[in-house]
C-alpha cells in the first residue's frame, strides 16, 4: 500500500523519532560485537540493489583515510556496487530463475522480489548465517525484539537487514539526546511541500501567501507572468516527483485535501474514491494547464528529479522531500499543509506501531565469504560502524561535545552532501533512525543551520495547527494478504495498472469537460474490475486488526 510512504524513511540528515529521556554518554563497542579483524588482502564482492536512486561510492575506494577504506580495514572486504538504472527487479528475477549464482549482497526495495528471494531458499536466515559464522555478534543479542517479530510476521524468518530502524525495543537501548529527536517523532513526515525562500524573495511572494490552494496556484501565476529567472533559466513554478508522483506528489496532495483510506462510517475505501482524491487530481490538471510544471516530469527517473531540483530554478517542489536531495542546498522553507479552498481538514497517517524498515538487505547463500559477510554485517550495525559510515572520520568530520555526543564539522557537512563521493551517510542500508537519535547532538534553532532548516521542512505539514494526525497501524495488511498467482491478487494488479494509466490522462486532459468525463470512466471501470470486492476483502481484514491497535478509525473529512 502506498500508506507505507508514511513510515519513517529518512534520506536526509534529519532523523528522528524517540520518547524516552536522554543519556548522558555515548556506549561504544565492545569485544566481541562481531567486528572483523583486518586482512592484508580484502576479497572483492557484488552488491546489488534495485534502488536506482541510491548513489553510494563506486569505484570503491581502499584508501584508508575513506569511510570505504575503513570499512575494508575492519572486515577485509571491498564491494562492486551494481544498482541498475532501470529493470533492477527483471534482471533479479531472471539472474534467480537461472542457475547461475545471485549477488553476494542484495538490498531490495521491492517486496514481490524480497518474496521470490526467500521462497527460493538461496538467501540465508540472519540468524543461522549470524550463529555459524560470528556466533558472538552483537546482532544475536540486541537486535530489537519488536522489529525481529515483525520481519518473522511478514517473511516466516529473519531473512533480512532492515535499514532505518526505530522502535520501542531500539530506543530502549538508544534512547534520544534530546526533546528535539522526541517531537521529530510525533510530526515528522517525508511527505510535503518545500519553495525555494531566494526565488521567494525576489518574485515578491511571502510564505503565507502559499498557505492555500489559491494562493498557491496564484503564485506560480505570478512566477509565470514576470517571467522570473534564475541561472539564466526560465523559473519552474512546481515540481513533481518524477514517474512514481502518484504514490508522493499526488498522495501529498491528496493528505493536505483531507483525504483518507476510510470513510465517515470508518469503512475502508480506495483513496481514489473520496472527493479530496479528486480535488487534487483537479489541482494538478490546473497546474499542468497553465503550464506551471512540464508533463515531462512525470515520467523522469528520480535522478532527473533531484538533478532539476538542485539546479536552483525550481520555485517549489511537492512530493517525498526525502528523494529530492534538499539537504544539499540552504533554500528550502514549508509553508506547511497547502489548505483545500473547499475548506477540509489536512490528514497524516503514521504508524505507531515498530516498522520493518524500508530498504532489506539479503545475503546470497552462493556467496563464497560468507564468514566475512557475517561479520560485516556486525560491524556495519554496531556503534563504532554506524558512527564510520554515518558521521566519517573523527576529527576532520565529526566531534564529540563534553557528553559524547556528536557534532559535525563544516567538512562533515560538506562531506555528506557530496556522500556519493566521500560515503559519509552513503549506507543508507544500515541507517538506524533510533541509534542516530541517540548519539547526535540536537541541532540550534539558529536561521540557516542546515539541519534545523531541515527539520522545520519535514515537520512543517505535521506540526500545523489545521492538520489532523492519526494511526494508520491497522490499514497494514499482513504478508502475502493477496497471495501472488491468485484471482483477487491478478485483480489488483489490473486495478493499479488501470488506475495509474487513467490518472495521467486526468491531469493532462485537454479541458475541465474531458477531466471530468475521464474521472467518471475511471471510477466506472474500477467498479466493473472489481475494486468494491477488493475494498470489502481489505475492510474485513481492517476491522478485524483495529481492536488489535485499539483504534477506532473514521474519515476526517468525506
Amino acid at each position: 500500500m502506498k500508506w507505507k510512504f508514511l513510515t519513517a524513511i529518512l534520506l536526509s540528515g534529519v532523523i528522528v523519532f524517540s520518547g524516552c529521556s536522554p543519556s548522558n554518554s555515548i556506549s561504544e563497542p565492545k569485544a566481541g560485537e562481531g567486528t572483523a579483524s583486518s586482512t592484508s588482502t580484502p576479497v572483492n564482492l557484488t552488491w546489488f540493489s534495485d534502488v536506482s536512486f541510491w548513489d553510494p561510492p563506486s569505484p570503491w575506494n581502499t584508501n584508508p583515510n575513506s569511510v570505504e577504506g575503513q570499512i575494508t580495514k575492519k572486515t577485509g572486504l571491498t564491494f562492486t556496487i551494481d544498482i541498475p538504472a532501470q529493470d533492477a527487479d527483471t534482471k533479479l528475477s531472471l539472474l534467480l530463475a537461472s542457475m547461475k549464482p545471485l549477488p553476494d549482497v542484495m538490498t531490495i526495495i521491492n517486496n514481490d522480489l524480497a518474496k521470490k528471494l526467500i521462497d527460493s531458499g538461496k538467501v540465508w536466515r540472519l540468524d543461522e548465517l549470524l550463529k555459524k559464522y560470528d556466533p558472538n555478534s552483537h546482532l544475536l543479542k540486541d537486535f530489537p525484539n519488536d522489529v525481529k517479530q515483525g520481519l518473522i510476521a511478514r517473511d516466516g524468518g529473519w531473512y533480512s537487514y532492515p535499514s532505518h530502524i526505530n522502535s520501542n525495543d531500539e530506543r530502549k537501548k538508544y534512547p534520544p539526546s534530546s526533546e528535539f529527536y522526541s517531537e521529530n517523532l510525533k510530526y515528522r513526515d517525508n511527505n510535503g511541500i518545500m519553495v525555494n525562500k531566494k526565488l521567494m524573495q525576489q518574485a515578491g511572494i511571502s510564505l503565507d501567501n502559499l498557505k492555500t490552494e489559491d494562493g498557491l496556484l496564484a503564485a506560480y501565476k505570478k512566477i509565470k507572468e514576470i517571467k522570473l529567472t534564475a541561472n539564466g533559466a526560465p523559473v519552474i513554478p512546481l515540481q513533481v516527483d518524477a514517474k512514481g508522483y502518484q504514490d508522493t506528489t499526488l498522495l501529498t496532495l491528496e493528505m493536505m485535501f483531507g483525504a483518507m483510506p476510510v470513510d465517515k462510517n470508518g469503512k475502508y475505501r480506495d483513496m481514489i474514491l473520496a472527493p479530496e482524491s479528486k480535488h487534487a487530481l483537479d489541482f494538478m490538471y490546473k497546474a499542468a494547464q497553465a503550464g506551471y510544471f512540464n508533463p515531462n516530469q512525470m515520467t523522469v527517473d528520480t535522478s532527473g528529479m533531484k538533478a532539476a531540483v538542485l539546479s536552483g530554478s525550481v520555485f517549489s517542489y511537492i512530493g517525498s522531500i526525502a528523494n529530492s536531495g534538499f539537504e544539499q542546498m540552504d533554500v528550502w522553507v514549508s509553508p506547511g499543509p497547502i489548505l483545500s479552498n473547499q475548506g477540509t481538514k489536512p490528514v497524516l497517517g503514521h504508524s505507531l506501531t515498530a516498522g520493518t524498515g524500508w530498504m532489506q538487505t539479503y545475503i546470497s547463500k552462493s556467496t563464497k565469504e560468507p564468514e566475512r559477510l557475517a561479520k560485516w554485517l556486525s560491524f556495519m550495525s554496531s556503534n563504532e560502524g554506524l558512527t564510520l559510515h554515518v558521521y566519517g572520520i573523527e576529527g576532520n568530520d565529526y566531534l564529540r561535545d563534553s557528553k559524547g555526543l556528536v557534532v559535525q564539522t563544516q567538512q562533515g557537512i560538506k562531506d555528506k552532501k557530496n556522500q556519493s563521493k566521500t560515503g559519509v551517510f552513503a549506507f543508507w542500508s544500515f541507517h538506524n533512525i533510533s541509534w542516530l537519535n541517540h548519539v547526535t547532538l540536537a541541532p540550534t534553532k539558529d536561521p540557516g543551520s542546515g539541519v534545523w532548516d531541515s527539520y522545520e521542512v519535514l515537520t512543517a505539514f505535521g506540526k500545523a495547527k489545521e492538520t489532523v494526525i492519526y494511526d494508520n497501524s491497522a490499514l497494514s495488511m499482513p504478508p502475502n494478504f493477496f497471495t501472488a498467482g491468485s484471482k483477487i491478487a491478478d485483480r489488483k494488479a489490473q486495478i493499479i495498472a488501470y488506475k495509474q494509466a487513467q490518472i495521467s490522462k486526468i491531469i493532462l486532459a485537454k479541458d475541465a469537460n474531458t477531466r471530468d468525463q475521464l474521472y467518471k470512466e475511471m471510477i466506472s471501470q474500477l467498479k466493473k474490475l472489481g475494486l468494491d470486492d477488493l475494498d470489502d476483502k481489505i475492510n474485513e481484514q481492517f476491522q478485524k486488526q483495529s481492536p488489535k491497535y485499539n483504534i477506532t478509525l473514521k474519515g476526517v473529512n468525506s
